[in-house]
């Protein structure tokens, strides 16, 4: 029922019957037709890398598990309840752009471009199935280990639309790929994929960044003996895959809470806790940029501050060279962006 509803408000767009919004700056979404995590933040993060020092950046996203309603500004200083833990973490992560959170898109980006009117590009975060805007580029991300075509539609699978929804796309990206991608398998992919939709097909890779001190005055051990990993995310099987990985020897502890999971003092008390029953001092936490960004502010003024605590950033890289993402990205903006800064 989900999944007709939106097929038949699909429609609406599609025979004109409705005109979604457009404006005159390049739009590029990253969404998914599954709810849950498929990459879209290290994604989102890979783009303002790529256009940060030619554009000014502006980034959409809802705020998802925020406790404000409408259009924000996210600031340095803001919280997680304010502002949401992925926009946080991006506007920690890229302090020189600006980072907006809205339940109406068009609404929000329509007090964006007035507050912000030297914005060139906005990067929309989980907004395919937002018809009202049209934006001039989406990217339609879908899960290595299930992607769309072998989904079904909720409550049966984790589908938000039918598959046939792949045809708005303008790049299709299978995400949290293993780097040594089966070629067989890679390339029934792209002939289901391209079932539904003539984008071309690209695969993505995680790959992690050195671990960076929650705060600052704390120093990395020599040696690591045991390790608590917290985390809150959809799936935190690849992190925990890449510390057993990294750390071999090391004792790993998991405590694992839903995703995007609110922090309380009680949990600090827990983590502390837990930390002090590890002996020695060749210890440490370990936790993602996004749940440092929910953590920040409850930790506040605790112990916590003071422990061997560590964030893992995570970063997303093309299988085959960056180049055809790249080039596809830049001669969309190029063609469309009012300033033509990249030659």
């Amino acid at each position: 029922m989900y999944a007709a509803i939106a097929k038949l408000r699909g429609l609406l767009y599609e025979l004109k019957i409705v005109k979604p919004s457009e404006f005159d700056l390049p739009i590029i979404n990253i969404g998914n037709l599954a709810v849950g995590g498929s990459g879209k933040t290290p994604h989102i993060e890979y783009l303002i890398n790529l256009l940060s020092e030619d554009y000014n950046i502006a980034t959409l996203s809802r705020g998802y598990g925020r406790s404000t309603k409408g259009f924000r500004e996210v600031l340095t200083n803001s919280t997680a309840l304010e502002s949401g833990d992925e926009p946080l973490q991006i506007k920690i992560k890229f302090p020189n752009i600006h980072v907006f959170v809205g339940e109406d898109r068009v609404e929000a980006i329509t007090k964006l471009v007035f507050e912000q009117p030297e914005t060139d590009i906005i990067l929309l975060d989980d907004a395919y199935q937002h018809r009202p805007i049209k934006a001039g580029f989406n990217i339609l991300l879908t899960d290595y280990k299930k992607i769309f075509t072998r989904d079904k539609s909720m409550p049966f699978g984790r589908l938000r639309e039918y598959p046939t929804a792949a045809n708005r796309s303008q790049m299709v990206v299978v995400s949290k790929c293993p780097e040594a991608i089966d070629s067989e398998l890679k390339e029934i992919y792209i002939k289901e994929i391209g079932s539904f939709t003539n984008s071309p097909i690209l695969f993505s890779e995680i790959n992690y960044r050195p671990l960076f001190a929650f705060n600052k005055s704390v120093v990395m051990p020599n040696k690591i003996e045991n390790i608590l990993v917290i985390s809150g995310l959809a799936k935190a099987e690849n992190m925990i895959s890449y510390i057993n990985t990294k750390y071999k020897g090391a004792k790993l502890e998991h405590l694992e809470y839903r995703d995007h999971y609110k922090f309380t003092k009680k949990d600090i008390e827990v983590f502390i806790e837990k930390f002090n029953t590890f002996a020695g001092s060749n210890k440490l936490i370990i936790i993602s940029e996004k749940d440092a960004a929910r953590l920040r502010e409850v930790s506040q003024n605790t112990e916590f501050e003071k422990l061997k605590v560590f964030v893992l950033p995570i970063a997303i890289d093309f299988i085959g060279g960056n180049s055809n993402f790249n080039d596809k990205i830049l001669n969309y903006v190029r063609s469309n962006s009012r300033n033509n800064n990249i030659s």
